[in-house]
């Protein structure tokens, strides 16, 4: 059986343990990944203003996680949506339902050591409203990129075996 698993990444955090978990997922499953970012933009005053990332940001990044997920044997793909301020949830929900993912997962952009507040406010929402799998992957100060590469938005290879 054939399954989609819709990775949400931000560009402006390190996005290496999700990979690596949509990776083990997919293996042995006949899975695909859907690797999805959501631009935010605000509209106010000065115009319509990006408030996710700067420049192309994630346009680079999206294509090297999809290089390195094929690399690892993992079909992948990735999808740019754009989405007013706030509805970042809602638009990963609907891209999930779009596609038909049988799960979603993301990771967790706080770097905190308060047990209570592991979550950002996309994945606090994602878990209320989604009627499938939700997978919140935690960041670890110890994380699995080579050295230099656990900068904000930088993309490691994916750990095998």
């Amino acid at each position: 059986m054939s399954s989609t698993i819709l990775l949400a990444v931000d560009a402006r955090h390190d996005v290496a343990e999700p990979i690596e978990l949509a990776r083990e997922l997919c293996q042995g499953a006949q899975g695909s990944v859907l690797v999805l970012h959501i631009h935010e933009f605000s509209v106010g005053k000065y115009g319509r203003v990006q408030l996710c990332c700067p420049g192309e940001e994630a346009e680079d990044i999206l294509p090297r996680i999809v290089a390195l997920l094929g690399e690892a044997g993992v079909p992948a793909e990735w999808l740019i949506r754009e989405t007013n301020s706030g509805n970042a949830a809602r638009a990963i929900l609907d891209v999930a339902d779009q596609h038909d993912a049988h799960v979603i997962v993301l990771g967790s952009n706080r770097r905190t050591d308060v047990p209570l507040m592991p979550l950002g406010s996309v994945s606090h929402k994602l878990l209320h409203l989604a009627r499938r799998p939700v997978l919140v992957v935690p960041h670890h100060k110890a994380a699995v990129t080579p050295a230099g590469a656990g900068e904000a938005g930088q993309v490691a290879e994916p750990v095998t075996g």
